[in-house]
């Protein structure tokens, strides 16, 4: 099992993807106790920026991180240590909010909001996270080679969710799903003209799932016809690039 965090809002920015494996000891994630706001991820003693700056992350508090995660045999532990903002994870069932003291465990992916806007994805998977000689190195390398038949099955494990959660009319769920599936094609290109075709339009239904969730003039309880169709479409054509390369 292979558990890691990648800060998403500039994954599809940089020429790597930064992952912060999860492994045999917590990984703490607070900010800096200075005038940058600087929002780190602590492991082992080690300090790893995520290249994000938020003030309304907390700091430490008498040592310890506002958000503490710890690896477990099915997934990971996340838990509010100190934060006295509550700390949201979006999970597929939904949205869960911790408030100071409380935790929760995940055993699939999920989105930890903090602050007033770090978005930072942890990842419970198996095989595609790169592995290096170096136990000390937190900066993997995002490669082609990352694309293959275990990357092909999780997308492919999405995608079901995606059609179940779009035919049942799941707005909220079938946005979470769509946005794990974006977090994946970002995470994991691959060299294929229709690759920035796919992403673009992943893009664009991501955003309107998005504003019918959260403008309150629009229902989101039902999803017209045309959209499911294109949101499946879509699916499908994710996962036949990932199935050929």
């Amino acid at each position: 099992m292979k558990r890691y965090l990648i800060p998403i809002q500039h994954a599809d920015q940089a020429e790597t993807v930064q992952r912060i494996p999860i492994e045999e000891v917590p990984v703490g994630i607070y900010r800096l106790d200075n005038d940058t706001y600087d929002v780190v991820a602590e492991a082992n003693g080690r300090t790893i920026e995520l290249g994000v700056q938020d003030a309304g992350v907390s700091r430490k508090h008498n040592g310890n991180p506002p958000v503490e995660l710890t690896p477990t045999s099915h997934g990971i532990y996340v838990k509010n240590l100190t934060s006295t903002n509550p700390i949201s994870i979006q999970t597929n069932p939904g949205k869960t909010e911790l408030e100071k003291g409380e935790s929760v465990e995940i055993t699939d992916d999920c989105i930890i909001e903090l602050g007033i806007g770090v978005h930072i994805r942890a990842a419970v998977r198996g095989g595609i996270e790169v592995q290096t000689e170096d136990p000390r190195h937190v900066h993997e390398q995002q490669s082609n080679q990352q694309s293959g038949p275990e990357v092909d099955a999780y997308v492919r494990k999405v995608g079901e969710l995606i059609r179940t959660r779009t035919e049942n009319e799941s707005v909220a769920e079938c946005r979470t799903q769509i946005q794990t599936l974006h977090d994946t094609v970002v995470e994991c290109p691959v060299d294929n003209q229709a690759y920035s075709e796919i992403k673009s339009n992943l893009d664009q239904v991501l955003e309107r799932l998005k504003a019918k969730v959260e403008n309150p003039r629009l229902s989101e309880d039902n999803l017209a016809d045309d959209f499911k169709t294109e949101i499946i479409s879509l699916t499908d054509r994710v996962e036949g690039l990932y199935a050929r390369n």
